[in-house]
């Protein structure tokens, strides 16, 4: 199946059956960017944002300049709280569309890349701000043990606290440390505990500032550790989303456990909207003040033509859109009908209904001209 009756099928919102003829697409020419770039749309729409990430860039690996590539880019690696990468694709996007680009291809660029300029803020400001309910700071518990190990480190009580903060699919924590090397600082993260421990004066002393078994799972290849001036930021990624009650299950590992509180599912708020953003932004109420926005601005000329279009096609049912794009496409551009019941009937490409616009005529690309209905 060619790369037409895949992107025709992804214009008729038949995602199953668009996803096997891109496959097939594919199989016909992995080199194809225009392939793996529609895919990607699909699987954009589908919330399965991993495989878009993946088609994406495997069509800029074909095609750097792919603008549809770059843009499904960044809404991918958004939604995976990537927002730093997110941000370049729609600042390398927004380049390639150039000085005559239409109005609403830049300003859906300039909003998305306003989103995560905020995300990247609220992501890298230093947590110092101590919030009762939804950041609490712990302090860490003191182990007794013996004054040195077998190297010869003395064990100290730790002084550092740490806070976290969640969204449904990852954790954050937070440790109040101030100037910590890497090479100073232990950090280890499997599927159900975590350990965090910080060496002093050279490393002739060490505190443990976390160790216990997880609330709930998570997936270590994806959680990162980053190490500022001021803090240590420990990111998880949790195998099931949803919220935690707690950050630890039990006590600190090697004494005895206690039984792991019941889930319970936290009270819906009155006044916000839970988001599976970082930040705490209210971009529902943000985007309608920019479509408010873009209402007040009036388009003209082609742009009024398109935005007509547009209003058109979406308040269509799904046999309206069908013959809008059926018809548009196989003319050439040339025909635009809303009648399916004609549309569905009648073939724009035989030598009896195609037509051009006026002074020019259909051609093969040899050169040859094809028959074509004569204008009136």
């Amino acid at each position: 199946m060619d790369l037409a009756a895949a992107n025709q099928l992804l214009c008729d919102e038949l995602y199953d059956a668009a996803l096997v003829a891109y496959g097939s697409a594919i199989d016909g020419d992995d080199k194809c960017a225009a392939a793996y770039a529609g895919r990607a749309a699909i699987y954009l729409r589908l919330e399965k944002y991993t495989n878009a990430l993946q088609d994406a860039n495997a069509a800029l690996a074909e095609d750097g300049a792919c603008e549809p590539a770059l843009y499904r880019k960044g809404l991918a690696c958004f939604h995976l709280d990537e927002f730093e990468t997110a941000l370049d694709s729609f600042q390398k996007g927004f380049k390639l569309l150039g000085a005559d680009a239409a109005a609403a291809a830049t300003r859906k660029y300039a909003m998305w890349a306003r989103k995560c300029e905020a995300e990247i803020e609220d992501e890298d400001s230093d947590s110092e701000e101590e919030e009762e309910e939804d950041v609490p700071v712990v302090p860490a518990a003191p182990i007794a043990t013996a004054p040195a190990d077998e190297g010869g480190v003395k064990v100290v009580p730790c002084d550092v606290k740490y806070q976290y903060y969640q969204t449904n699919s990852h954790l954050t924590i937070t440790l109040l440390a101030k100037n910590v090397k890497e090479e100073d600082a232990e950090i280890v993260i499997t599927e159900t505990t975590l350990i965090c421990k910080l060496k002093r004066d050279g490393g002739k002393s060490e505190m443990t500032v976390i160790s216990g078994e997880l609330y709930d799972p998570v997936v270590p290849a994806e959680c990162k550790v980053k190490y500022f001036s001021t803090k240590i930021d420990v990111k998880l990624k949790k195998k099931d989303a949803f919220n935690w009650n707690e950050l630890l299950k039990g006590d600190l590992i090697g004494e005895p456990k206690k039984k792991p509180p019941t889930f319970k599912p936290a009270p819906a708020s009155t006044t916000s909207t839970a988001t599976p953003y970082a930040g705490k932004r209210d971009w529902h109420q943000l985007e309608k003040e920019m479509e408010a926005e873009l209402e007040k601005d009036k388009p003209e000329g082609e742009e009024a033509l398109n935005k007509l279009f547009q209003d058109i096609y979406g308040k269509a049912t799904p046999e309206t859109r069908r013959a809008m794009n059926k018809s548009f496409q196989t003319s050439g551009g040339t025909v635009l009908s809303t009648n399916w019941g004609e549309v569905g009937k009648t073939d724009y490409e035989d030598g009896e209904n195609r037509q051009a616009p006026n002074g020019m005529e259909w051609k093969n690309w040899e050169g040859e001209k094809l028959p074509q209905k004569t204008s009136d």
